[in-house]
């Protein structure tokens, strides 16, 4: 019997389950003296973009860096990053201009979330929305026909897509930074179970249905369901290649485990809709499961366009785990009262941590050559520099990795005004998406100097 063909975009599959495949060698196309493919870097390999967003500023003080290049000390709130430094450039100088009033007064959280990526001035008006296309969604037209999903939304917090909660503008804009279109944004998905199914499972038809309902009542992963696959898999693989595979199903199972442990239940006759919310209640762990969901889906080549919200913009969550009771929202307004003021610096430093374990996760997963962290482009951010100024110049922003050509490791200046939406023009150029403009762009900001 001849050996079965397995395509870049293969699955194993076995009763209602497909499970997505890490990128392998076998899986890298010949070169082509062609014009490559949107999304795809110049050695072959998927380009991801990714954008992180945090919510109500950060304590600038302790985020900019005192000099400019490649020689400069990575300020406190920033130092998680030092074993990452040469994969990260901090972008200072960065303007929304369209999340300032310009005449429609207070809402500053609202407009921050909501120029983040689309760089225009939302509707204000009894609650309706009027925004435009954010910068991953254009993305995502061009490059997510290349995959199972055209992008993938995620967050700590749900969207809040009716009613008004910053000041008359719709909810919609505080809990979403990516947007179809100027009337729809993409909502996220906030549940790890959820998204564990949504990339593992084979949809949502009879066939999943039952082997969801199978799993569940014989505790068995969803890797028991494809052994045939991965059997006959493995016998055309060369030895990294196994050992990739094997390293990955480990990071399968691993997850299937935390994921179910965070379930207070399970329960096995019941439809989805009943299904428990396996939600970790620890806001820590509930972002560590997003962020390895995440790093698996970009593995997996499911999605090329991803995007995570820490919070949503204005939130009020207090951070128990590092001893401040107090909301985020209220002590960001610190009116510059050095306890507040140390609280702030220790919620922004606990992000930092967060985004250093997801770099350090996609530097881990091998690809080709090199790895995940260089063939992606990841913006982390927020659409408020000082949380008790509301000021929307001078943005906290970092940019990461090395795809597309990006080389990181230096502390940047923008030349004074310059909006942020050329900077997410520069980063669809190299994804292969540019556009001529977005938002209130005025050109193209190369952040890889």
């Amino acid at each position: 019997m001849s050996t079965p063909q397995f395509s870049r975009r293969a699955v194993l599959r076995g009763f209602g389950t497909a499970l997505a495949l890490p990128w392998l060698e076998r899986f890298i196309p010949a070169a082509s003296g062609g014009a490559r493919a949107p999304g795809v870097g110049a050695n072959g390999h998927p380009l991801r973009l990714i954008y992180v967003y945090v919510p109500n500023g950060v304590h600038m003080p302790e985020w900019t860096p005192s000099a400019e290049g490649r020689d400069y000390e990575l300020p406190w709130i920033l130092q998680p990053l030092e074993p990452m430094r040469r994969q990260v450039s901090v972008v200072s100088g960065l303007v929304h201009d369209k999340g300032r009033a310009n005449g429609d007064g207070p809402g500053d959280h609202a407009r921050a979330a909501a120029v983040f990526l689309t760089g225009v001035q939302p509707l204000k008006r009894d609650g309706l929305v009027s925004l435009g296309i954010s910068a991953d969604q254009v993305a995502a037209n061009a490059v997510g026909e290349a995959t199972r999903f055209r992008s993938l939304e995620l967050g700590v917090d749900p969207s809040g897509n009716s009613g008004q909660c910053d000041s008359g503008y719709a909810c919609a804009y505080s809990s979403n930074i990516a947007w179809q279109s100027a009337t729809t944004p993409a909502d996220k998905e906030v549940n790890p179970r959820l998204l564990f199914d949504r990339i593992f499972r084979g949809g949502s038809g009879s066939d999943a249905t039952a082997a969801e309902a199978e799993r569940m009542k014989r505790r068995r992963s969803v890797l028991d369901f494809v052994q045939e696959d991965a059997r006959r898999l493995r016998a055309g693989l060369s030895n990294a290649d196994r050992a990739k595979l094997e390293e990955y199903f480990s990071g399968v199972r691993e997850l299937e485990r935390r994921i179910e442990a965070a379930s207070e239940s399970v329960v096995a006759e019941v439809g989805d809709d009943l299904r428990p919310a396996g939600t970790p209640r620890d806001y820590g762990e509930h972002l560590t499961l997003l962020r390895e969901l995440l790093v698996l889906a970009l593995r997996t080549d499911r999605t090329r366009v991803a995007t995570l919200m820490f919070a949503n913009e204005g939130s009020d969550r207090a951070y128990r785990n590092l001893g401040i009771s107090d909301g985020h929202h209220s002590i960001s307004h610190h009116g510059n009262d050095e306890a507040k003021q140390e609280s702030i610096r220790k919620i922004n430093r606990f992000h930092i941590e967060h985004l250093a374990a997801l770099l350090q996760a996609l530097e881990a997963s091998e690809e080709g050559s090199g790895n995940l962290l260089d063939h992606s482009m990841l913006v982390f951010g927020s659409g408020i520099s000082d949380g008790n100024r509301h000021n929307h110049d001078e943005l906290p922003v970092l940019v990461c990795g090395r795809g597309g050509g990006l080389t990181p490791g230096s502390h940047l200046r923008a030349p004074k005004g310059t909006p942020m939406m050329n900077l997410h023009l520069e980063l669809l150029e190299r994804m292969g998406a540019g556009v001529a403009s977005l938002g209130d762009s005025t050109g193209r900001f190369n952040p890889g100097q």
